[in-house]
Order: C-alpha cells, then sequence, then structure tokens
C-alpha cells in the first residue's frame, strides 16, 4: 500500500499540475479557442444542470470527447474516469459489460446474480449486458456516477450508474458517419441522419457495423476474439406544446467467435487422469497468449437483441410528468473450451441464455420553495430469464471402453457418480416495485440540503434441473429438479448538504445508503449447496468540492468512504462430497472501502489542452469468514478483488494551425492502474501487476467541409495484462486467463454536416 500510495502521490501532483480530468468536446474546441470555455451539462439529478453544479461524484464526456479518445465502447471508460474498472466477459462472452466503481462490482453472468453497477441507455435501465451492445453508438454523452443510485434512478443500484444518453433528432436536418480500418482486419462503419419531418415530428437513424480478424490465433479453425456485430437503432420524436413523445427501437445481431481466453498453468488431478486413461492425454499449456486451440463446438459468442422504448413527458407548468415504458429482449448464445486443444473435449462451457424485462417508470417533477425541486417517482420491473448451460468435463469417459469396470471394481463408485457432463437448466423470475423521491430545499442563498429515499420490494422465483448428459440421472441424485421463491424489502435514505462558497466553487457532504437484494445459487453440485445467499447493503459517506477558475481550470475533489455489510463475493472452492467445483456467491460479513478522487481540466493556450485524473482507493475486509475444505476460515486478509489502490489517468492535446481551413491536433494518453487481485481468492497468478497503457493519435481537419481524418495507435508499448480469470486447479486442473488487447492501429475518416 505504501509503494502505491507514493505512486498515487506523484499521479496526484502531476493531476494537480495538470488540473485533472479533460470533459472537453473535441467539436467545441474551435469555439473554445475563441471564447475560451464551454459548459457540460448533466441530467444525473433527472433535470438538466451544469456539471459543475451537481452536488454526486459524476465524470461526464460528450459524444465528441469520446470520439477525441478513440472510445467507441462502453468498457473504454475505464480510460478517463477514476476508480471505474471494467471485466471482460466470461465464460465466452466477448459483449458483456461488467463495471466497478469504487471497487464495487459483479462479474457474473449467470443470471441469478444481478450487477452492482447500473447500466442505462435513455433511463432504461439493461439487466442482462451478456445481449446489451457495449459499442457506443449515436451518443450524446455518458455520464458515470459514482456511490448509490436509488432516490433518482428506475432501478436501484449499490455501486453507481453508467448512463449513456444517446442524441435526439429535432427542426434541423443533420447527416454524419465515419468509417474506420485497423489492425486485424478491423472494418468499422457508422451512420447517422436526423430528419426534420413537419408538423412536429423528426426522424433518427442511425446505425453500426463491424467486422474484423481475432488476435488470438486457433491453428485448427477460427481465431477467438473477432469482431462481427450489426447494431441499428430508429428514433421517432413528437415535440407539439407542452407534450413530447419518443419513441425508439434498436436491435443487435452479434456472431463472433469466442471471447479470447488462455489456458496459463495445468496441475494433474483426478479428472484429468481419467481423460488421460480412458480417452486421450490431457493438457498442453500453450507458450503463448496470443496462441490457443478450441473444439469448434464451443467456440461461438452469438447474441440477438431487440428493444423498444415509449417515453412522454407533460409540462403541467411548474411541474412536469414523465413516463418511460421499456422493453428488452434478448437471446446469446456463447462458449469456451477451457483445455486450449481441439483433440480432446476435456473441460468447457457453453451457454444458451434468454432474458425478457418490461419495465416501467413514472416521474413527477417540480419546484418547490422557489429555487428547489422535487421528485417523485415510481417504478416497476418484471424480467424473465432462461439460462440452458452444458459443462463439459472430460467428454466421451462415460461411455469409453473399459471405464464402468474400472468405476466398479477399482474406484467402488458407481460409473453415473462421474459422469460430469451435465446440463443445467436454470429459469428466473424477477418482479421489483419501488417508490423513489428526492427534493432539494434551498436553506439560504448559497445553502442547499438535498434529500432522498427510496423503498424497494423485489420477488425472486428460481427453478433449476440438472441432468448428467451421458448416464441420463440428476446432477443431484434423487432430486431431479426443484423450485425457490424469497423476497426482500429495502428502505434506503440519501442525505446531501452543499454550499456555493463563490459562485464557481460548491462544496458538499452527502450520506447515502445502498441496497442490492439477495438471490440463490445457481451452480450447486451438492444437495447442501442449495438455498439463497442475503442482500448487501452499503453506507456511503462523501465530501468533494467542485470549483472553476475563469475559463483557465476545472477541478474536481471527492473524499469518500464505503462501509459494506453481508458483501456478495463469488467464489470458487471444492465439493468434499462430489469433488466437483463449487462457484457460489457468499457473504462477507463487513468491508470497507475508502478513497480519494480527483478529476478537472486546464487549458495552457487556446491550443493546448493537459487533462488527467486520479483515483486512490484503500479497500479491505473487516469481517470474512469463508467456508474452505469443510472448515470455516478467517479469510479478512484478502484484497478485494477489481480494486487497484490507484488508478490514473494523464492526456495532452495540441492543435496545430495548417492553413485557413486545415488544422491537426496531436494528443496523447496514458492510463495507469496499480496492481491489483482479479479474483476473490487473491490467486498470486490472478494478479494484475502494476501497468500503464499509452495511446497517441492525430486528427487532421481537411479542407472539406466537416471532413476529418484520424490515425492513431491504442497500447503503443503492446503491454498485456490479465483483466479476468478463473482457478480451477483443484478440481479440473487449469488455470485461465483473458488479456487486454494487443496493440492497435487505427485510421478513421469523418464526415459530419
Amino acid at each position: 500500500m505504501r509503494n502505491s500510495m507514493a505512486r498515487g502521490a506523484s499521479w496526484l501532483a502531476v493531476a494537480v499540475a495538470a488540473g485533472g480530468l479533460a470533459q472537453v468536446p473535441a467539436r467545441a474546441q474551435d469555439a473554445a479557442a475563441v471564447d475560451g470555455a464551454e459548459e457540460i451539462v448533466v441530467t444525473a439529478r433527472k433535470t438538466t444542470e451544469r456539471l459543475q453544479d451537481v452536488p454526486i461524484a459524476v465524470t461526464a464526456l460528450s459524444a465528441s470527447a469520446l470520439d477525441a479518445r478513440g472510445i467507441g465502447s462502453v468498457t473504454d471508460l475505464q480510460q478517463v474516469a477514476p476508480n471505474l474498472q471494467f471485466t471482460p466477459g466470461t465464460g465466452g462472452n466477448g459483449g458483456a459489460i461488467a463495471p466497478f466503481i469504487r471497487g464495487v462490482g459483479e462479474n457474473d453472468f449467470i443470471i441469478t446474480a444481478d450487477p452492482a453497477v447500473g447500466t442505462y441507455f435513455d433511463g432504461v435501465y439493461v439487466a442482462r449486458t451478456f445481449g446489451a451492445s457495449p459499442e457506443l453508438l449515436d451518443v450524446e454523452r455518458v455520464e458515470v456516477l459514482r456511490g448509490p443510485q436509488g432516490s433518482l434512478f428506475g432501478k436501484n443500484t449499490v455501486g453507481g450508474a453508467i448512463n449513456v444518453v444517446t442524441r435526439m433528432p429535432g427542426d434541423t436536418a443533420e447527416f454524419e458517419g465515419d468509417v474506420r480500418y485497423g489492425s486485424y482486419n478491423d472494418f468499422r462503419v457508422r451512420a447517422r441522419a436526423a430528419l426534420p419531418l413537419g408538423g412536429g415530428f423528426s426522424l433518427g437513424l442511425s446505425g453500426l457495423g463491424e467486422w474484423g480478424d481475432g488476435w488470438q490465433r486457433v491453428p485448427s479453425g477460427k481465431d477467438l476474439g473477432n469482431r462481427n456485430v450489426v447494431n441499428g437503432r430508429a428514433v421517432l420524436r413528437y415535440q407539439g406544446g407542452a407534450f413530447e413523445a419518443i419513441a425508439q427501437v434498436d436491435g443487435l445481431r452479434r456472431r463472433q467467435n469466442s471471447a479470447a481466453h488462455s489456458m496459463l498453468d495445468f496441475t494433474p488431478t483426478f479428472f484429468s487422469t481419467l481423460q488421460s486413461l480412458f480417452i486421450a492425454p490431457c493438457c498442453t499449456v500453450p507458450d503463448r497468449i496470443d496462441r490457443t486451440d478450441t473444439t469448434p463446438s464451443l467456440n461461438r459468442d452469438h447474441a440477438d437483441a431487440a428493444n423498444a422504448s415509449l417515453t412522454l413527458s407533460y409540462d403541467l407548468g411548474g411541474a412536469k410528468l414523465k413516463s418511460i415504458t421499456a422493453y428488452r429482449w434478448v437471446h446469446a448464445q456463447f462458449g469456451r473450451d477451457g483445455d486450449a486443444s481441439a483433440e480432446v473435449n476435456y473441460a468447457g462451457d457453453f451457454h444458451n441464455e434468454r432474458a425478457r424485462q418490461f419495465s416501467q417508470e413514472l416521474q413527477f417533477t417540480t419546484s418547490i420553495f422557489d429555487r428547489g425541486s422535487l421528485l417523485l417517482g415510481a417504478y416497476y420491473y418484471r424480467e424473465r430469464t432462461k439460462d440452458l448451460t452444458r459443462l463439459v468435463v472430460a467428454d466421451g469417459l462415460y461411455d469409453a471402453s473399459g471405464f464402468a469396470e474400472f468405476s466398479t471394481d477399482v474406484l467402488e463408485l458407481p460409473p453415473e457418480f462421474l459422469d460430469f457432463n451435465i446440463d443445467f437448466d436454470n429459469r428466473q423470475t424477477t418482479t421489483n416495485f419501488a417508490l423513489f423521491g428526492n427534493a432539494t430545499v434551498p436553506l439560504a442563498e448559497r445553502l442547499t440540503l438535498e434529500l432522498g429515499g427510496r423503498y424497494t420490494h423485489e420477488k425472486k422465483a428460481f427453478y433449476q434441473a440438472a441432468n448428467r448428459v451421458y448416464s441420463n440421472t440428476p446432477l443431484l441424485f434423487g432430486t431431479p429438479s426443484y423450485e425457490l421463491e424469497q423476497s426482500w424489502d429495502a428502505f434506503t435514505p440519501r442525505v446531501s448538504l452543499s454550499y456555493k462558497l463563490r459562485d464557481d466553487v460548491l462544496a458538499y457532504a452527502s450520506w447515502s445508503q445502498g441496497f442490492r437484494s439477495g438471490g440463490f445459487n445457481g451452480r450447486p453440485t451438492s444437495l447442501e449447496e442449495i438455498g439463497s445467499y442475503d442482500p448487501e447493503h452499503l453506507d456511503a459517506f462523501e465530501v468533494g468540492v467542485k470549483s472553476q477558475f475563469g475559463r483557465i481550470l476545472t477541478l474536481n475533489l471527492a473524499v469518500f468512504r464505503n462501509q459494506y455489510r453481508d458483501q456478495q463475493l463469488l467464489i470458487s472452492t471444492v465439493s468434499e462430497n462430489t469433488g466437483l467445483i463449487v462457484v457460489r456467491t457468499e457473504n462477507a460479513g463487513k468491508s470497507r472501502i475508502q478513497g480519494i478522487e480527483l478529476e478537472g481540466t486546464v487549458r495552457v493556450s487556446p491550443r493546448f489542452r493537459i487533462d488527467g485524473s486520479l483515483g486512490l482507493l484503500d479497500a479491505k475486509y473487516q469481517k470474512y469468514v469463508s467456508v474452505i475444505a469443510g472448515v470455516p476460515t478467517d479469510v479478512s486478509g484478502r484484497k478485494l478483488k477489481q480494486a487497484p489502490e490507484v488508478t490514473g489517468s494523464l492526456g495532452m492535446s495540441y492543435t496545430l494551425p495548417l492553413g485557413e481551413r486545415m488544422d491537426a491536433t496531436f494528443r496523447a494518453d496514458a492510463t495507469y492502474r496499480s496492481a491489483n487481485f482479479i479474483d476473490v481468492e487473491n490467486t498470486p497468478e490472478l494478479r494484475a501487476p502494476d501497468h500503464a497503457i499509452l495511446n497517441l493519435s492525430t486528427t487532421l481537419r481537411l479542407p472539406v467541409d466537416g471532413l476529418s481524418l484520424r490515425l492513431a495507435v491504442d497500447n503503443v508499448t503492446n503491454r498485456r495484462i490479465i483483466v479476468a480469470g478463473y482457478d480451477a486447479r483443484t478440481s479440473f486442473g487449469f488455470l485461465e486467463g483473458y488479456f487486454n488487447e494487443p496493440r492497435r492501429y487505427w485510421a478513421t475518416l469523418s464526415f459530419r454536416r
């Protein structure tokens, strides 16, 4: 911790000198060169406000700021926001969104687990991100809100929210698009058109297609980590006096190979010995992370999704009524081969996931006490999910010649007991109802009190049937299927006090509570593992200052402390009864997360900007007892996963005039993360080291109006870092890791009119 804090102090010095995080829209840079500054507007509190007037820790980036940095995916936001980290989709799924904010997050895609950080598209909560589109399309801005979000958002989230706001058509015709080509034959095309139709109606159409080769080579078949996705969106908007209606539909089609994953180590076990004796030798660790092999039947990452929403707003004169009705549907199929071989099928899994969600949110906002405001909301959410998973373990062992006799005579076990090829049929229905409200009350000319609260009721019904494939017997002998049902309630308040020290300096302090409902163990391998885990609760304390010094410097500081009770943790162990690996969620008694965040922007000259961010995090378990090998064990000394002590970003941009109608903007962006563990067990091999990633780009504004060319290289030094992993050496013998992408070169031609 001392070394990391020392490194953090160095980054802090740089960030203070630089002024923090640049949140400057690239399209506004020319204007900024004239008038010196621009304002960022957010809707984090369900009303349009200047970012600097919001007493919440928020990072906001406009579409142009995203383009300037080459951020084309939600997951790339970790390059700029402090204490934000994404983990890649596991299980072979390359499209999942799994954010961690301030060490709070959830990376399990199973239907019994809920996100700890909510992802919203135009106010609609996305529950199952394995079918969401991480590729940013037609975006106006993205807001990253840190800390519990319950008194303002439809679906309660304990760790924070990522709010993606898309662009709406209006009374002006707009056309824009870009074409990008890069390493591994990656080709992407995006286009958007906004057309006024008359009579208050306007239409927006946008689309994205991306295709590319995989970076992880598979000699026997299709390379992993490729891209093949098409995404489209249509918006019909009506504006007539006090009434506004927005109807949106969007769809996604993904046909990729599995997400790249690597077997890092292998230790022979009981299962692998049986594999080698009766089927074929297993297993060989590849000598490079960009080389592997896979069984074709497991090499798939497909998804289809369709979403629709209707947002109705009516201005009552001094008050506003808003309704958001939404439906989301997704069907995803993805798999992974854990043995890195096309010749044997020793370990792997394949998932067939379906999810349907319906949500209805009502908001009533009005002004109170002259400068104050009141928001009242009601939320209804219902989700039906289905997960058909096949677990592959020594496929073919059960029918192998001589195995039945060996199992019966030598091991003295029924052969069906060693059939670990299992079909899981998991189904869950979730019903959520909530009432929430938030009020800002002016106590004095510069002093404002904010009070909020939320009541949540959530009910879950879970069904599971698990069957051994070849012996056609239940996984849990005597229990072919079972059903569980449970509900949870919680009231989570929020209190904030803010004071304007001067017109451009805001100080605030807040306390809020977060809640995430309990759930069910979706992977039991013995009868005693059937059951539920408890809800988690979080108390969040935060003080901060948001300051702006003329048109030169913006500097925002937040200091926070989160006190966790019953934190939900995904752990891996081995069942003493079956010998199978057990992956379950359990509750840690108490944990504490505290830290500091610094953001801002400085304009050194009309053409030169320096930007940066800093996050310092101190996270530890205060009371955590886990059952290991059947024995309750105090593991409070473990580090929280995905919680680096230092995160930082530093960037510089300079615009060089090349003529009356042409200029070049040079940009360098560096992102730093200190060492951190990526699993709850703190496996030494699953520890990401200290590292920095450097990106460079040059954007040429060409003489043709609206035309520009961007040349870029990401991960200049080709630094490869483990970002997710799974240790199954005590059961199946393998250690698996997921890595960041290699160095990539890009050329992007853009047109905007």
